[in-house]
């Protein structure tokens, strides 16, 4: 009986570990996938601690949903690394069909003839009342993400995964905006619960004005990053103690000689703007989320806002392997230097738990 006391509180004294995905596009799930192939090398193994929940926002749901069904941060790395034969390598034709471009340019035309169908004839009327007379014409994005749930979808059946979210033994959670309703849903639980994983994926994937929204039962859904970054309280409420945070997308800070981003255009300011928000939404999250938990502790793995490799086209393939090398080789950095109260609590946490 004793024995059987002291193993429950050893159970419930160990702390449940959680870990939130941001979003980033592809070179942000990249960097995601090389910090976890880091934490799991020198800290997780080590501990033999394991996250319980995940949570994963856009690339971070594409990269969560892999990791929750068992398959090793290390192993993804390696895969990703050396572009190995296997359905988990991300390419280009994951994300885009072969008419995609295709596509994009008939969506691209279709925005200029409806600008050009309500431009005004005289000086009267102002470009803003042009564009407003011209929305209904304009197509809901360039790009479609069923190409992404099919990809999804097929790479857990080719390689023996699940995608269902009950068939988990991990918590997994991926939230997204319901666009009519603006609202955040989770799928994963509640009444969302049954929704195919691939599904829920291409949901929250939905960058506005990139990709279309994604419809699943007759809602439509656009990016999980829209008015929240990182969602690390959804792993807090499923009760994680203990919950790493990875985002991925920081804001560029130039210094003294630096070329300026208004220099390097339109694309640039508006992805920094985009960081600018998401970042201060995530500090605003975490200020709130310490004091509704105050038992709880958080810890955010980002990349520092100078030297970053991960600024530039965050849907871009081209980077894609340098942010992957850049989040291993920067968390094995962090780990060091910023690192020893989460080991300290990795290391109770001798023997695994199942969620």
């Amino acid at each position: 009986m004793i024995e059987r006391l002291r193993r429950f509180w050893q159970r419930r004294s160990r702390p449940r570990f959680g870990l939130a995905l941001a979003g980033g596009g592809v070179i942000g799930g990249m960097y995601e996938v090389g910090v976890l192939a880091a934490l799991e090398e020198g800290l997780l193994e080590p501990s033999g601690a394991e996250f319980e929940v995940y949570v994963g926002c856009s690339a971070g749901a594409v990269v969560a949903s892999v990791v929750a069904n068992g398959v090793s941060a290390r192993d993804l790395y390696q895969i990703l690394e050396l572009d190995l034969p296997d359905p988990l390598n991300f390419r280009r034709t994951s994300v885009y069909s072969s008419n995609s471009f295709r596509r994009a340019f008939v969506q691209f035309a279709r925005f200029v003839w409806a600008v050009g169908k309500n431009a005004p004839t005289g000086f009267r009327s102002s470009i803003p009342d042009m564009l407003a007379r011209a929305e209904r014409d304009f197509p809901a994005g360039f790009f479609s993400l069923a190409q992404l749930e099919q990809y999804m979808r097929t790479t857990f059946e080719a390689r023996g995964m699940s995608n269902s979210f009950a068939a988990l033994r991990r918590t997994l959670l991926i939230p997204a905006i319901d666009l009519d309703r603006a609202e955040r849903v989770v799928f994963g639980q509640g009444e969302f619960a049954d929704v195919p994983i691939s599904h829920a994926i291409a949901a929250s994937s939905a960058i506005p004005g990139f990709f279309e929204p994604f419809m699943i039962d007759g809602r439509d859904y656009i990016d999980g990053g829209v008015g929240y970054s990182g969602h690390a309280d959804l792993a807090a409420d499923a009760g994680a103690d203990v919950v790493v945070v990875i985002n991925p997308l920081v804001p560029a800070l130039n210094g003294e000689g630096d070329r300026s981003l208004r220099d390097r255009g339109l694309y640039f300011i508006l992805e920094q703007a985009n960081r600018i928000y998401s970042q201060n939404l995530l500090r605003g999250n975490l200020a709130e989320l310490e004091a509704r938990h105050p038992h709880a502790a958080f810890f955010l793995i980002q990349p520092p806002p100078r030297g970053t490799p991960l600024f530039g086209p965050s849907m871009g393939f081209d980077a894609s392997r340098v942010a992957l090398q850049y989040g291993y080789t920067s968390a094995k950095g962090w780990l060091a230097a910023q690192g020893g109260d989460l080991m300290r609590r990795c290391a109770l946490r001798a023997v695994p738990t199942t969620a």
